[in-house]
């Protein structure tokens, strides 16, 4: 088979695409994404059929609503040139098959192509990356297989035997089957040696075996109903299954919505462009006689100021808007200002800014502030205490100065006195004592003296306890009160101090609320003085906002104005101007036209100005009175109207193709479904038949044994009965197993013959697998071999198993084997090979070394190369290959 054309009507990107192949080697080159892939799946889709829809496998269905799919030539031996033919909506995805010109059935394509089918052709004939990697350790049997599956041995008529066999056998006999010959043959014979061997047990069974009958008549009538339903419901999703081509279509059509447009409107549409076609060639009619009788820029001007007259006159008329504008604009940017001036005054005083607004004064400023006016009255109090208590203190001073001046002896300290005291009996005592040891008269002087200390001392001690009775007292209790006063001083000095200390706090979380304002007038005033601000604060700051919302208002005023004057920039020095400027500028212009136009009024391109300018209003009117219905339906322009019309004509043909399908298919779809879901109940329903149907099976043998052991129970001479019959099926049952054991003989035989033709064709393909590995390693390895069932390559120095190699290097031994395989069958021509950049673990030698056995391969196949690599593309260049670009 050799492919010749692939032309793509609609599949993936491609959109009515042709390919022309070419015999030998080839390579398509494009860049990622392009479509080298999509071309491949396109090749498989055309000869084996569309995939069924999956989430893990990409769906090339045009998603614009081209038709999905295309034609495929190819030339196949005997039969000459193929068409293939195959789009998904048409036959339900079939091909339609010409040989010669002449139409066949889709199941000719089979045999046309056999033995090629779509899993050979993606295995066998299709290289890919994720392939290379299938074969690295495969053993002498599994090649063996591999080669008698591919019919690459001359086996192949053997393994059709053996196949041909192994069904027949499959229908004598499985071990779990029920319905094979020798599955049954056996299982009535056993059922045969258990009636024998039950019969007089089971006789006086006889009533319960009558009871047990009716009751598998009961359930085979259940059993039977159920099938039915089954049945029924299983022709309503056969019908569902062949019309899912249509409902598909009916899908799609119903998501369509439905044309907002009514035909009225879509007869009204084509009336206005009829007319503004005609409105149009008519001013471009007289455009081209103007431009014939007219010449020079002073024309062109004068023409201009004809076809723009009313603007003109009326931008003459803004003068009043324009002024009023102007004064508007200065007063406002005076508020400006002056709204400045005052923010900055309330920033130097309050320290605000837009991002430090001023807050609003909480509850407890104005708590703290009466906290504030508590201590200031206490610590007032507390002043006004302790100046009394210090008036007090220095009144008892002066008493008891007083008091110490008129009686001195006061000031003695009661332990001088005791001292002294003290001291004057000692003496007295020291001479009294002494006098006893001196004579006469010292002792009596000694005793003399002795006697008076004594008296002194005495006198002393008299005076100690009576001093002045009266004054003592009072003089100690005013020293009591000048403690006390002392004391009490000390402890409001505390208090005093304590109080300042928080009317300090509380003064500093307040000057801290008010920022660096000069806090030291009352906090009322403070508090209010705040209060006025903010709000004169936050109505500048609203009018500040109004004041820019008025000039963003009067800057679009006068955007709008300077807008009406730029269809004159052209032709007019207005660029850069005052609105004011640019009304006198058009003031000169339109006087100097008037002048102009009363020169020319009675000249004929005078009057077919005029005439072009009626024109083209009457145009213009027409578009505005059109402008509701073009932008109903989505348009601009009115040179949109033809495609638009055509689309809403295709667009209707649909909506009538969705009305005639949905009478079709409502009775059939009256729910939707998916095609998986189909799928599912089908199979659910077909498993559910088998499983009734399985049961059915086995009640209906439950009840004939029954109803055999019944009868055979009721007979006289039923054990001789069944013995004869248990005869007839031993000898049924050795036909049978005779003839299962023949074939199975047959086919070992065969398997053996056909194992020992693959082996006289293993040194074959590792002979020229051996050759295809050398081409590709430069030489290097000159040797493939399998030693203990594993591939080994064979260098000038060592022997390396397949694991062992290099990821590059085991990618070209795995494709040496591959295409040593097809080199065996190269006679046969059975497809073309297929490359899908199968060489990323090459450098650039290997990429060179593939090249070079691709352009010697392709003299023997079709060599079809699919790649992105720019490097491959130079040597198939330099080798003189086929090099196509997408």
């Amino acid at each position: 088979m050799e492919l010749k054309k692939a032309e793509i009507t609609g599949f993936g990107h491609y959109r009515n695409q042709t390919f022309e192949f070419l015999s030998g080697n080839q390579l398509f080159y494009g860049d990622n994404e392009v479509g080298k892939s999509t071309l491949y799946q396109f090749i498989l889709t055309m000869l084996f059929g569309f995939s069924k829809k999956s989430s893990k496998k990409r769906d090339y269905t045009p998603r614009d609503g081209a038709a999905y799919g295309g034609r495929l030539w190819l030339i196949v031996e005997p039969y000459g040139e193929i068409l293939i033919e195959r789009f998904r909506k048409v036959n339900r995805g079939k091909a339609k098959l010409f040989i010669e010109g002449a139409e066949k059935d889709e199941k000719i394509l089979t045999e046309i192509l056999a033995p090629l089918n779509k899993v050979v052709f993606q295995d066998v004939f299709t290289f890919q990356q994720e392939q290379l990697t299938q074969i690295d350790r495969l053993e002498e049997k599994e090649l063996q297989t591999s080669l008698i599956s591919l019919g690459i041995t001359g086996s192949q008529q053997l393994m059709e035997k053996i196949q041909t066999y192994q069904k027949e056998n499959q229908q004598l006999f499985k071990p779990r089957a029920k319905k094979l010959t020798l599955n049954q043959q056996l299982r009535s014979w056993q059922d045969l040696k258990e009636t024998i061997q039950q019969q007089e047990a089971e006789e006086e069974n006889v009533q319960k075996a009558y009871q047990k009958i009716a009751d598998f008549d009961q359930e085979l009538q259940d059993l039977s109903e159920e099938q039915k339903k089954l049945q029924t419901e299983e022709k309503s999703l056969n019908q569902k299954k062949s019309h899912w081509s249509l409902y598909e279509e009916w899908l799609e059509l119903r998501a369509m919505e439905k044309s907002r447009v009514s035909e009225e409107e879509q007869k009204e549409l084509r009336h206005f462009y009829h007319e503004y076609q005609n409105l149009t060639e008519k001013i471009q009619k007289k455009e081209d006689e103007l431009a014939q009788l007219e010449q020079g820029q002073e024309s062109d001007r004068y023409f201009f100021y004809l076809d723009h007259e009313k603007e003109i006159q009326d931008l003459l008329h803004l003068d009043v808007p324009i002024m009023r504008l102007k004064d508007e604009k200065q007063q406002l940017f005076q508020n400006k200002e002056d709204l400045d001036q005052i923010l900055l005054n309330l920033k130097q005083k309050w320290g605000w800014t837009e991002q430090t607004p001023p807050q609003d004064l909480t509850d407890s400023i104005d708590s703290a502030i009466s906290k504030v006016e508590q201590l200031n009255e206490q610590i007032r109090q507390k002043e006004l205490q302790i100046q009394w208590l210090k008036e007090r203190r220095r009144l008892a001073e002066e008493e008891i100065d007083q008091l110490e001046k008129k009686y001195p002896e006061l000031l003695n300290s009661a332990k001088t006195q005791k001292s002294s005291l003290f001291f004057t009996l000692g003496i007295g005592f020291s001479f009294i004592a002494a006098g006893w040891f001196l004579s006469m008269p010292l002792n009596l002087i000694t005793f003399a003296i002795g006697i008076m200390s004594l008296g002194i001392a005495a006198l002393k001690s008299y005076q100690k306890k009576n001093p002045s009775s009266k004054i003592k007292p009072t003089w100690q209790e005013k020293l009591l009160q000048l403690d006390s006063y002392a004391e009490e001083i000390f402890n409001e000095e505390n208090n005093l101090k304590r109080l300042k200390q928080q009317e300090q706090k509380l003064n500093t979380e307040l000057q801290a609320a008010f920022g660096q304002y000069n806090t030291m007038q009352d906090w009322h005033v403070i508090v209010q003085t705040y209060r006025n601000d903010q709000e004169k604060y936050e109505k500048a700051i609203s009018d500040y906002a109004s004041i820019q919302g008025q000039l963003t208002t009067a800057n679009k005023q006068r955007n709008e104005l300077e807008a009406r004057f730029q269809f004159l920039a052209e032709w007019l020095p207005i660029a850069n101007k005052e609105l004011s400027e640019k009304q006198e500028i058009v003031q000169k212009f339109s006087a100097q036209m008037q002048e102009t136009k009363m020169t020319r009024l009675q000249q004929p391109s005078t009057l077919l100005a005029q005439q072009l300018k009626q024109n083209k209003e009457e145009r213009n009117q027409l578009f505005a009175d059109y402008t509701t219905l073009l932008e109903m339906v989505g348009l601009e322009q009115p040179t949109e109207i033809p495609l638009w019309i055509k689309q809403w004509e295709a667009r209707q043909k649909k909506l009538t193709r969705k009305d005639e399908l949905a009478a079709i298919l409502h009775p059939i779809f009256p729910k939707d479904i998916t095609h998986e879901q189909l799928t599912q109940y089908l199979a659910e329903n077909q498993a559910t038949q088998e499983k009734i149907q399985e049961q059915t099976n086995q009640v209906l043998e439950e009840k004939q044994r029954l109803q055999l052991q019944v009868e055979y129970l009721q007979k006289n001479g039923t054990l001789d009965m069944l013995y004869q019959e248990e005869n007839r099926m031993l000898s049924e049952i050795h036909e049978t197993a005779l003839k299962w054991s023949t074939n199975q003989l047959l086919i070992a035989f065969l398997s053996d013959l056909a194992s020992e033709l693959s082996e006289q064709q293993l040194p074959q393909l590792f002979k020229q697998t051996s050759y295809y590995f050398a081409l590709l390693t430069n030489g290097h390895y000159q040797k493939v071999l399998l030693v203990d069932g594993v591939i080994n390559a064979v260098s000038k120095e060592e022997t390396f198993a397949i694991y062992e190699l290099s990821t590059g290097t085991k990618d070209q031994l795995i494709m040496a084997i591959r295409f040593a395989y097809l080199f065996m069958q190269k006679e046969r021509s059975i497809s073309p090979v297929i490359i899908d950049d199968g060489w990323l673990h090459y450098d650039s030698t290997r990429k060179e070394n593939l090249a070079k056995l691709l352009e010697e391969f392709g003299k023997d196949y079709q060599v079809i190369c699919l790649s992105s690599d720019k490097e491959m593309v130079s040597y198939y260049q330099r080798l003189e290959q086929s090099v196509i670009k997408f």
